[in-house]
């Protein structure tokens, strides 16, 4: 469908137009509407519609001034149609000269609306098409000269594609789109990828950056690069005019760009070098985090590292941001970024030392019979280079990834424990009777003997050695009521050694001595 944008100062003409055309048929639906001429003209730059239907006479900027604004800011692509109540030849004079297709008279008659607009719906293929192929003979061009194998006629033929003189000077700029991801969303995200190549082109166009139209090529999801060209009248630097690109595009699509200039050259035979040399200004990217545009004219020469952290520093480091408590976490993480900026990694350095640190925590997670493809963030921090992030964005994700495999972990942790300490009470009462210790049987089952102790307390509510006790006192009084076996011999049988103890600590959980227990239990029967 064709975008359409209704201008009219008077509201029940803007809505007369909406009801007695039936627009899907004829190819459009209504994208906007402007009472006057200069919101028009603000809205056109932000709908960007195909076809605009604007009134002659309206407050602040007429119709002929908006179409006038319009060409002048060199988009000649939008197509008009002028509505008005009056029949003067030198508003159609004027009109023609802009490249109004059509000029119709109120009261509008509807057959005659729709016969212009499925005209202009043609023409406005026909011009996409002739669009479409102008800009991918300008891509392929631009390629070319990229890999330096455009010279002598090509290199003319090449510049009159891009509209760049071949002997001229520019540069080349390389954009990130960070957070492009979120930007696209999970419904059409091949039409948000458009409108966002549009966004780029537009803004770089309106600010003088790049020859009209902007030849925009996509090196990957969310990274672009254009020519970029500066008349000597604007007074800025390339890297101002990139911070300005930036910022407005964040303002028009609530990313963060990040722009990488490369060095200034001559002529478009040296273009390959400005595009070599706008990739080395992206190495920089984690040495100076706050930086939005990277000139590599200042760059060049400061030296960057590819480390890695050291054996025990690793391991330090691991444990920190695997620990529960999140203050302990993120001073981990913290400590690692900084480190990333003071010590100038590469993207490269960053790259294996994240990869690191999550395959660290994935193989405790497997340690601990888990699955780590049930972390959300397990694919966004393994995939981060797939797509443009920024160091406080990969930080985030890193920091999600933590927080997700610490609280794995722990569930982990916790749901073994409980099925240890089954397996331990299990065990206790088939030994009572054997020389076991919380220490000796913490070291079978691999744990410390403290948090063993804990564990048993919380899980049963009683120490072990309490529950050892009234366990061995149990079996004995079973073993004193159906047996004719001496306390020592009992003793021995339950686990205790020494008699005189067995008897001392018999006592202590009944009240009374074995003997005791026993006989009473022969004078009742």
């Amino acid at each position: 469908m064709h975008k359409v944008m209704l201008v009219d100062d008077e509201g029940y003409a803007r809505q007369g137009l909406r009801s007695m055309i039936d627009w899907e048929a004829c190819g459009y639906e209504v994208c906007a509407e402007a009472e006057d001429g200069e919101e028009a003209l603000r809205m056109i730059g932000e709908h960007a519609p195909d076809l605009v239907i604007t009134d002659i006479r309206m407050p602040v900027l007429s119709g002929l001034e908006l179409i006038r604004s319009v060409r002048g800011t060199g988009n000649h692509s939008v197509k008009f149609i002028i509505v008005s109540g009056y029949g003067d030849f030198s508003y159609a004079q004027q009109a023609i000269k802009f490249g109004v297709r059509d000029f119709i008279l109120k009261p509008v008659d509807d057959g005659e609306m729709m016969e212009a607009l499925q005209g202009l719906a043609s023409q406005i293929e026909k011009d996409e098409q002739a669009g479409e192929r102008s800009s991918r003979q300008s891509r392929k061009a631009l390629e070319s000269l990229l890999r330096g194998q455009s010279s002598g006629e090509e290199l003319q033929r090449h510049g009159e594609l891009l509209g760049l003189d071949p002997e001229g000077s520019c540069c080349y700029l390389i954009l990130e789109a960070n957070g492009i991801l979120s930007f696209m969303g999970a419904e059409q995200p091949e039409q948000r990828a458009g409108e966002l190549r549009l966004e780029i082109a537009g803004c770089a166009e309106q600010l003088g950056l790049t020859p009209r139209p902007c030849v925009l090529l996509e090196h990957k999801p969310g990274v672009y690069g254009l020519p970029v060209v500066l008349p000597s009248s604007s007074g800025l630097s390339a890297e101002e005019a990139a911070d300005r690109l930036a910022e407005r595009l964040r303002r028009r699509t609530g990313l963060l760009f990040t722009g990488y200039l490369g060095e200034q050259v001559e002529g478009l035979k040296q273009l390959k070098h400005g595009y070599r040399t706008a990739l080395d200004a992206m190495q920089f990217k984690f040495a100076y985090p706050e930086k939005r545009t990277f000139g590599y004219g200042r760059l060049k020469g400061e030296e960057l590292r590819r480390l890695e952290f050291e054996p025990a520093e690793y391991a330090r480091l691991q444990e920190q941001i695997e620990d529960a408590d999140p203050d302990k976490r993120n001073a981990g993480i913290e400590w690692i970024f900084d480190q990333f900026r003071s010590k100038r990694y590469t993207p490269d350095a960053v790259h294996n030392a994240v990869n690191r640190f999550v395959f660290g925590a994935i193989g405790t997670i497997r340690s601990l019979q888990g699955d780590e493809k049930e972390l959300l963030s397990l694919d966004p921090i393994l995939s981060w280079r797939d797509y443009p992030v920024s160091p406080c964005g990969l930080r985030e994700l890193f920091r999600a990834f933590a927080e997700e495999s610490s609280e794995m972990a722990s569930r982990l942790r916790k749901s073994n424990a409980k099925g240890d300490i089954v397996k331990i009470k299990q065990y206790i009462d088939s030994r009572y009777n054997e020389d076991i210790s919380l220490k000796s049987i913490a070291a079978r089952f691999y744990m410390n003997p403290v948090y063993l102790g804990q564990l048993f307390k919380k899980n049963y509510g009683v120490y072990f050695n309490d529950y050892l006790l009234q366990l061995r006192v149990h079996n004995a009084k079973k073993l004193l009521r159906q047996t004719e076996m001496r306390v020592y011999e009992v003793a021995r049988s339950v686990g205790f050694d020494n008699p005189d103890y067995f008897i001392c600590k018999f006592e202590k959980v009944e009240g009374k001595s074995p003997t005791s227990y026993r006989n009473e239990l022969l004078a009742k029967t």
